[in-house]
């Protein structure tokens, strides 16, 4: 209890906290570069928001909604997040590139409920593997693989599922000309083992559409890292229209990936939903 205790009253906060290191990290004076360290420096940046790159990444996000449908207060999710590619295990099969995974887990507080008042817990992780293939048109890189959720929110009702997900996960991206990349990620799960009697059925597709501009000294623009999803059985989506600011730079020569997002759903369903997201990010890149 104490420990459940501790990060209720951790987790909150660490939005501000968030902010705050963003707002520190975007104010930093970046000493010059040569023109070749810009140009591994800008390579770098579009690794960081490539999902099959060749590229250990570790994030913490946040993801704020000041506002929530059906419900009153706010909601929040705090999310470890780690990309981890397995290039000696992709090296055993002659036709692919590289293997990568992307595991998120969220810790959850919930708006104010009806009867049970706000909550707070871990909810389910989702696992990401992508086998990306040698074979692919020019400046386009593409992967599929297994999307399995994974049930870390336990038997609570409020922040967990109840249940066994899987399915297949699927990612395409090109980047036409230096420093744009476009195309979308996607996955769709069912449950597969339900251990809690009022757990619901799921059927899910997840679709990020991804749109990256980048720019000099590390800056760049894109679509909201949060995807887009539609509920099968409830025949309703869930969107985050919107946009991120962000940035890759180093600090005392670590590889640091920053941004601040803003996403709107316009989707109200007749369920606790946030409206407004705002989410921010810290992240760690550790090049190969």
């Amino acid at each position: 209890m104490k420990v459940k205790n501790f990060l209720r009253c951790i987790i909150p906060s660490s939005l501000s906290l968030l902010l705050c290191v963003c707002l520190v990290a975007f104010s930093v004076a970046i000493t010059p570069l040569e023109v070749a360290a810009e140009e591994t420096k800008a390579d770098l940046g579009e690794a960081a928001t490539n999902p099959v790159s060749n590229l250990i990444q570790f994030r913490l996000q946040n993801a704020y909604n000041p506002s929530v449908y059906n419900a009153d207060g706010y909601s929040n999710a705090f999310l470890v997040q780690t990309v981890v590619p397995f290039s000696s295990l992709a090296e055993k099969f002659d036709s692919l590139k590289g293997i990568v995974t992307r595991t998120t887990l969220p810790f959850v507080s919930t708006p104010d409920l009806d009867d049970v008042g706000r909550q707070h817990g871990f909810g389910d992780t989702n696992f990401l593997a992508f086998a990306v293939p040698k074979a692919a048109p020019k400046n386009t890189v593409w992967g599929v693989g297994p999307a399995l959720n994974i049930p870390t929110g336990g038997t609570d009702r409020f922040t967990g599922s109840g249940s066994w997900q899987g399915g297949p996960a699927a990612v395409a991206m090109v980047t036409p000309i230096k420093g744009l990349q476009v195309g979308a990620l996607a996955f769709h799960v069912w449950d597969f083992h339900k251990f809690r009697s009022d757990a619901n059925d799921v059927s899910t597709t997840s679709i990020q559409p991804i749109l990256t501009k980048h720019f000099d000294k590390g800056w760049y623009v894109s679509l909201p890292d949060t995807p887009q999803s539609y509920n099968w059985q409830t025949e309703n989506w869930t969107l985050n229209l919107g946009g991120v600011l962000g940035r890759v730079f180093p600090v005392g020569g670590q590889p640091m990936q920053i941004f601040g997002g803003v996403y709107y759903n316009p989707e109200d369903n007749d369920v606790p939903a946030g409206e407004w997201t705002f989410k921010f990010q810290i992240g760690w890149l550790f090049p190969q």
